[in-house]
C-alpha cells in the first residue's frame, strides 16, 4: 500500500492511495479544499512535524499528542488525525479543533457538499445551531460552478463506492457530533508572546463550542 512508510493509521491511507492514484477525485478534492500529496510529502512532515506544529499554533502544550497530517488547505492548514482516529484541523491564524469523529465521516462530508462550497462555510454556531439553519445554509451554498469544476459525477461514484450518504440530516449530524467532540482540540500557549488557541468556530476561543453545545441542547 502507498504511503505503507508513513505513521498514518491504514483506513488513512487507504483513502489517501485511492485519490492521490484518481487525478479527477484528486482534483475533486483539491477544489474542496482538501490538498492530497504522495507519500514523501507525509513522510517529510512527519518528520518535521513539530517545528511546522510550533510554526502554526507557536509553542504551546496541546491537548491531544498522537497528531498525525495527511492533507492541507489553501492557507497552508493541515488537516490532521488525532489518537489514530478523529479527524482535526491546525489553521494559519491560531485556530485548532476536531471536525469529524474519524476518517470516514470526513471523506463523506468532504464528498456530500453541495457545489463549491468548503466545509469550513458551515463552521457558525448559528448555522449548526439546527438542522433547519444547516439545511438552508445549504441550499443556499454556491452550486454554480461550470462543467470544467463541477465534480459532482466523481463525488457521487465515490460515495456509491464507500456506502456513503447523501441525506442532509445525516451530514449535519457528522459535523456536529464531530466538533463537539470532548476534550476539545486546543492548544494552551507556553509563550506570554503567543495566546491560547481559538476554536475553529471563531476568535471566542472554545466559548463558540460550548455556545453550539448549549444551543443543540435547548
Amino acid at each position: 500500500m502507498k504511503y505503507g512508510n508513513t505513521n498514518l493509521p491504514e483506513n488513512v491511507r487507504a483513502f489517501l492511495e485511492e485519490i492521490i492514484d484518481d487525478e479527477e477525485l484528486c482534483d475533486a478534492f483539491y477544489s474542496r479544499d482538501v490538498e492530497i500529496y504522495d507519500e514523501a510529502w507525509v513522510k517529510d512532515l512527519e518528520d518535521n512535524f513539530q517545528q511546522e506544529f510550533e510554526s502554526l499554533m507557536g509553542p504551546g502544550d496541546s491537548s491531544y499528542k498522537n497528531i498525525k497530517a495527511f492533507a492541507r488547505d489553501g492557507t497552508g492548514a493541515l488537516w490532521v488525525v488525532l489518537d489514530d482516529e478523529l479527524i482535526g484541523y491546525i489553521g494559519t491564524e491560531g485556530q485548532c479543533g476536531i471536525v469529524s469523529r474519524n476518517i470516514n465521516e470526513f471523506m463523506n462530508i468532504i464528498a456530500a457538499l453541495k457545489g463549491s462550497s468548503l466545509l469550513f462555510d458551515f463552521w457558525d454556531v448559528d448555522t449548526l445551531s439546527s438542522e433547519e439553519a444547516f439545511t438552508e445554509a445549504y441550499e443556499e451554498s454556491d452550486d454554480e460552478d461550470d462543467d470544467e469544476t463541477d465534480y459532482s459525477e466523481v463525488f457521487d461514484k465515490f460515495i456509491n463506492k464507500h456506502g456513503f450518504t447523501h441525506d442532509l440530516k445525516t451530514i449535519y449530524e457528522y459535523i456536529v457530533k464531530g466538533l463537539t467532540v470532548k476534550p476539545f482540540f486546543q492548544v494552551i500557549a507556553t509563550d506570554d508572546d503567543y495566546g491560547d488557541s481559538d476554536s475553529v468556530l471563531g476568535p471566542d476561543g472554545q466559548e463558540q463550542l460550548e455556545a453550539l453545545i448549549d444551543a443543540l441542547n435547548s
